[in-house]
């Protein structure tokens, strides 16, 4: 990737050197756990279903470990506010959880967003974005848009993170496209303040992003360079969706805010950044992407990997920073 005045790019911390880590490496490989994106499309929505029928699915949550509370976005839609104090805060991350937009949230997402709370010292909104089974990618982003603009009754802009992994990622940052198209469009609504997008997808829409992919696959134990393909045939749902909103990569990146990506070096999704550098490039934007070497997707998030922690605690630096708090 070309570095110039708004791009930068720099080491993520990576596991490599840890003990365990190429042991937890080779059970995901041999699990083989990315087998149920590969077939096709009717046979990938199937076994996402067949997952999604077991435990994913929109609970509201009654660990009494956090206040929690259930927004009803477009009267349909879930978000969940999770509040670690005993009042609301004056700051606010909007985390978007991944799966190919096919692949529902568990239990976890709920978990980690009471970390993020707990670590930022800020309000963590969750939304249960409509998957693409019955919806389209743009419904997904105007779901996800109203949450946010949600949230602005409460928080200032620039208090307000957006952070997403994997499809989330692709989604916060489809959602810096739509935030342009409606201020085009006369709707004024602010940008948030930081994004942090964690391993974000996008569709092909060259060779030269196909041949990246096709390079990168045969060492990312998750996903394959073929979901990819017909991802955005599944995005769509049959109706005449902008590219810019499948091919992210490629989207409008005018205004967005200082913008930290994560990828591992070892993921077919690392095939975007040099697109997604280009883009906001073009857009003037700044950003800054953390590369870490022969990580695998995601991994910035999954601090319950051995040596994935210190990269999930620079995420965190990262937003406590941006609220001027004391963190990692």
């Amino acid at each position: 990737m070309k570095q110039n005045e708004f791009v930068k790019v720099v080491a993520a911390p990576d596991a490599l050197q840890h003990p365990l880590y190429r042991l937890v490496e080779t059970a995901v490989r041999a699990a083989g756990l990315r087998n149920s994106l590969i077939g096709t499309k009717e046979e990938v929505l199937a076994a996402a279903a067949k997952q999604n029928a077991k435990n994913r699915h929109f609970v509201t949550p009654t660990d009494g470990k956090a206040h929690y509370t259930d927004h009803l976005i477009q009267r349909q839609y879930h978000c969940v506010e999770i509040n670690t104090d005993i009042r609301r805060r004056d700051k606010a991350v909007l985390f978007v959880f991944g799966g190919g937009m096919i692949i529902g949230s568990d239990a976890g997402d709920i978990g980690l967003s009471r970390r993020i709370a707990k670590e930022a010292g800020a309000d963590v909104w969750f939304p249960y974005y409509p998957l693409c089974h019955a919806h389209d990618m743009l419904e997904n982003v105007q779901m996800i848009y109203e949450c946010y603009s949600g949230m602005l009754q409460f928080y200032a802009p620039e208090n307000i993170v957006f952070l997403g992994f994997s499809s989330g990622a692709a989604l916060i940052l489809d959602l810096v496209t739509y935030i342009n198209e409606q201020r085009d469009n006369g709707r004024q609504i602010p940008m948030p303040g930081l994004l942090i997008p964690i391993s974000p997808g996008s569709i092909p829409v060259n060779d030269t992003e196909r041949a990246r992919m096709h390079r990168l696959e045969s060492r990312d134990i998750m996903i394959p360079a073929s979901y990819m393909e017909i991802a955005g045939e599944i995005m769509r749902h049959g109706r005449d969706i902008p590219e810019k909103y499948t091919a992210t990569a490629h989207g409008d990146f005018r205004n967005a805010p200082m913008t930290h990506f994560y990828y591992g070096s070892a993921e077919t999704l690392y095939a975007f950044a040099p697109s997604y550098a280009a883009s906001y490039r073009r857009a003037k934007a700044k950003c800054v992407f953390h590369i870490g070497k022969g990580m695998h997707h995601c991994f910035a998030m999954q601090y319950f990997i051995p040596g994935c922690k210190p990269a999930f605690d620079e995420v965190m630096g990262l937003i406590c920073r941006h609220f001027g708090r004391k963190g990692r």
